[in-house]
């Protein structure tokens, strides 16, 4: 079984040392003396070919912590499934999520996609203008994916009895940034 001792003795030029307590879990050594890199070798169920997951870097991940992941990952292998097509496939959704602009970015790269299209500039003005007074305050900040018509009903419910031709702008303008942002692979059009 590998122990801290062992392994802050490990040397660059040194043969990868195999944990010995999970299958398949090995410390491969780096380039300064007492560092290396964990990985665990294993079959893909769906392949059967031989495959390497990176588990972090000693000794900044721990034996336990090294250990800790290999077995979660052993668990995944048994249940027929590939841990690096999974950690693939979640890094994949952070970066779509990462890219899901929320409803005050949406609506300013919609804006200036219909810009140069206004002939008035009143109006053009006015169009973004009465987003950022009574939309942003509320919603500004969320993303598009996770609006739903209520988040909207919530902004228009204020001005509604008080400025309704101003409420009916705001709410074409809301629906005219939502219908973008799902043109644009951003989520599904809400119907306001």
């Amino acid at each position: 079984m590998l122990s801290d001792a062992k392994a802050r003795k490990l040397k660059p030029n040194d043969k990868a040392v195999s944990d010995g307590t999970i299958v398949g879990l090995y410390l491969v050594p780096g380039g300064s003396p007492g560092s290396g890199k964990w990985i665990l070798r294993f079959l893909s169920p769906a392949t059967g070919k031989r495959r390497e997951m990176g588990l972090g870097s000693y000794p900044t991940t721990s034996i336990r912590e090294a250990r800790t992941k290999a077995f979660e990952a052993r668990t995944v292998i048994d249940d027929g499934n590939d841990p690096l097509e999974i950690r693939r496939k979640q890094e994949r959704e952070a970066a779509r999520l990462a890219a899901v602009p929320t409803f005050a970015e949406a609506a300013r790269q919609h804006f200036a996609d219909k810009a140069e299209g206004f002939r008035n500039k009143k109006h053009r003005d006015q169009w973004i203008s009465t987003l950022e007074r009574f939309v942003f305050p509320k919603i500004g900040k969320t993303r598009v994916d996770e609006l739903a018509p209520a988040d909207f009903a919530a902004c228009l419910k204020p001005i509604w009895l008080e400025k309704a031709e101003t409420a009916s702008r705001v709410k074409q303008r809301c629906d005219s940034v939502m219908n973008w942002a799902a043109a644009n692979g951003f989520g599904t059009v809400v119907e306001l």
